[in-house]
């Protein structure tokens, strides 16, 4: 197959991916101008969209086309094997929004976009992925919930935690990407991982996957630092 077709069949494998979890919004979330001829980062058929998904009880916001494949792939055998980056995030509200004017306006979205650019940026974030199994990753707190914004105004997400609301990869036209859920943390929990290191996120991930609805972007969610601290006496 040659390029536009495996963009084709990917968007189509998606866009039924998303179908079987909830009732997609009609319309995508894209720019008038595209980042990129701004100095922004290149997705990798150069479109950025994301997309709306309502079900019963959520509202999943998505973004759609860090797995296209790459605009070059008919020239440069190396891009041949990928779908674009290997992932699509995703992050999911209890907030129920009913148009996609509704998320735009919203700070989930503000915060996914911000997830979306920073991975964008950086190609190799389904192998950090894959070797460590948990990111986390310090964006500005701007919009964001405060109990979430730490002394800089930043506020920092988790990403990597499975949960049985999204299915944890799909097939795709050329390979098997992964679906990665983006949550926040809470600034003593950021903290317990920056000087834990790697350990330390594996043991807040551990911790935040005792909590009901840990997958889910809370106002009220509380922190599991306590928890941990508890275990080590």
């Amino acid at each position: 197959m040659h390029y536009q077709e495996h963009f084709d069949l990917s968007c189509k494998k998606r866009e039924t991916f998303w179908k079987s979890i909830g009732e997609l919004y009609p319309d995508v979330i894209s720019n008038l101008i595209n980042p990129t001829f701004m100095g922004g980062p290149k997705w990798p058929s150069l479109r950025q969209a994301h997309i709306g998904i309502k079900t019963n009880t959520h509202t999943i916001i998505a973004t759609d086309g860090l797995s296209d494949p790459y605009d070059d792939f008919d020239s440069n055998e190396d891009n041949q094997k990928y779908n674009g980056l290997g992932l699509e995030l995703y992050t999911i509200t209890p907030n129920k929004y009913h148009d996609i004017p509704s998320i735009i306006d919203s700070w989930e979205f503000k915060l996914l976009q911000q997830v979306s650019s920073t991975a964008a940026s950086n190609p190799n974030v389904i192998g950090t992925l894959n070797k460590y199994r948990y990111i986390s990753l310090t964006v500005d707190g701007n919009g964001i919930p405060k109990s979430f914004i730490d002394q800089n105004g930043a506020c920092c997400v988790l990403l990597g935690l499975e949960n049985r609301i999204v299915p944890k990869d799909l097939e795709l036209s050329i390979e098997n990407i992964l679906m990665v859920n983006v949550i926040l943390l809470k600034p003593e929990e950021l903290e317990y991982i920056m000087e834990h290191g790697a350990k330390g996120r594996i043991e807040v991930a551990e911790k935040l996957l005792e909590q009901t609805n840990y997958n889910i972007l809370q106002n009220d969610r509380t922190s599991v630092i306590k928890g941990i601290h508890d275990e080590r006496i």
